[in-house]
């Protein structure tokens, strides 16, 4: 509620790099005037005040540096043994939204993370989550991230709208002395926590592209202004996005839903769907829920576990990596070879791809570190396949088959529309090689004869391949092939 002010401080020594930008730091100092001297001009008569730092203490906001006493310590190792320890931090996330207990438990995992692992060869395997929730309007979106950016140890909230790739990434500024400095952006001042990401959907697609290098490879390249450098920003995104059409509509794919691209899509470990649909059971429990709310019944808000405590507690679980065991890894293996071997039919579409793969390991490696073990066990190997097995469900699925097909998160088409668009390039391609040019009449009479697809559906199948490029109209009524 208060316009930020700024002053220039003077570190030496060993204080030097103490801290990271985006921390929130205590400085004892002395404040100096020191006069301007400006290269051209040599010393002005302008003083410009600054503070010669002596100490420099990090004030509780990265996760690393969370001062936990003995006691509380002990509290930790305590809630950790408890067998409904799951159950009770699940709770304990935003308690006074209704419901959502996968989305919660998706968050959870979010907020203590996987393992990172840098191989002998130098690649590095992100242990970080990245979520994604789609919902209807007044489905509690905004409010969910809101809660996981105050409870994360290390947290940034930003709004899409007003977003842009040098404010999510880093900008070059030139200083009034006439050199160029990085100002660090969001997904760099959220290294080591949670970047929540509010109405993603509303960013122009320039600044959503900056996103693709920090999802995948958690690092920010910036080669501006003489300034080459590589930051980190290896940081958990929690993005909100709206349908495009208001309402989330189920007959179109998620892509088609959202106004995001398919790379950006790709990267999101689980993706979740948040419907308003009318029922009467849920209804009145969320109904009963908002008026005691209200009505100021303090139990009905209130979390099992603190927030201030749980914060530490997600900071000391940082110190934990579990390693997965060798039955975790066979439950894992065992559901991925069943989802692939059913696409091994050439018809059939591919369910899974080794990213997911990877994103089941990640969430079975944090549902490990959530009850502090150091093996990941294979209760947690299931539990991280059945919330895999819900996102692709609600964003995976295509409507004509029936089918899980991964390639609508993938490459934004199921297999089913992919073959249908191959068949209407055939038959153009087939035809023009008579006459040069395939009339459209004939594509439609032999696409309903020979494939089964109807007029209307060979009407749109055109339209989107013109729209593609792919065909295009050389004269009314005549389609020939780019």
């Amino acid at each position: 509620g208060q316009l930020p002010r700024w002053i220039d401080i003077r570190v030496y020594e060993e204080l030097v790099d103490t801290a990271r930008p985006g921390d929130a730091v205590i400085i004892t100092g002395v404040v100096r005037a020191i006069q301007e001297v400006l290269p051209t001009s040599g010393r002005m008569r302008v003083f410009n005040i600054t503070l010669e730092v002596n100490n420099l203490e990090i004030y509780g906001k990265d996760p690393e540096t969370v001062e936990i006493s003995p006691e509380e310590e002990k509290l930790i190792l305590e809630l950790a043994k408890q067998k409904d320890v799951h159950e009770k931090i699940k709770q304990s996330i935003a308690p006074s939204i209704y419901g959502y207990d996968e989305i919660k438990e998706a968050i959870m995992y979010l907020l203590f993370g996987g393992v990172t692992k840098v191989l002998q060869d130098g690649t590095r395997i992100r242990g970080d989550i990245n979520l994604l929730l789609v919902g209807d309007p007044g489905t509690g979106k905004s409010q969910l991230l809101r809660y996981v950016q105050r409870i994360a140890p290390r947290g940034l909230y930003t709004h899409g709208r007003g977003t842009t790739a040098a404010g999510l990434t880093a900008a070059v500024v030139r200083e009034r002395s006439g050199g160029m400095v990085l100002e660090a952006g969001a997904l760099v001042l959220a290294d080591r926590g949670v970047c929540a990401i509010d109405e993603i959907d509303k960013m122009r697609n320039e600044d959503r592209v900056a996103m693709h290098e920090a999802m995948e490879q958690q690092s920010i390249s910036v080669a501006k202004g003489g300034i080459v450098a590589t930051l980190n920003a290896r940081t958990s995104i929690l993005a909100a996005a709206n349908p495009a059409l208001g309402r989330y509509d189920p007959n179109r794919t998620v892509a088609e839903n959202i106004n995001l691209p398919i790379t950006l899509l790709s990267r999101f470990d689980l993706i979740f769907i948040l419907k308003d649909q009318p029922s009467r059971e849920h209804d009145s429990k969320l109904t009963e829920h908002i008026l005691k709310l209200h009505s100021g019944l303090r139990d009905v808000d209130r979390a099992l576990i603190d927030p201030n405590f749980l914060r530490k507690y997600i900071s000391y679980s940082k110190r934990i990596k579990p390693r997965i065991t060798q039955e975790a890894m066979e439950a894992i293996k065992d559901f991925y070879l069943k989802m692939r071997s059913a696409s091994e039919l050439t018809e059939s579409p591919i369910a899974i791809t080794a990213r997911q793969l990877e994103s089941i390991v990640r969430l079975a490696e944090a549902r490990a570190r959530v009850a502090l073990r150091e093996d990941v066990t294979v209760d947690d190997a299931k539990r991280a396949i059945a919330l895999m097995s819900k996102s692709l469900e609600q964003v995976g699925m295509d409507i004509s088959t029936g089918k899980i097909d991964i390639d609508i998160i993938m490459t934004g088409k199921p297999k089913s529309l992919r073959d249908k668009l191959q068949a209407v390039i055939s038959v153009v391609t087939n035809l023009s090689k008579q006459t040069g040019m395939a009339e459209e009449e004939a594509v439609y009479k032999i696409l309903e004869e020979e494939y089964g697809i109807s007029r209307s559906e060979t009407a749109n199948l055109i339209q989107q391949l013109r729209k593609d490029g792919t065909i295009y109209a050389p004269k009314d009524g005549f389609l020939k092939k780019t």
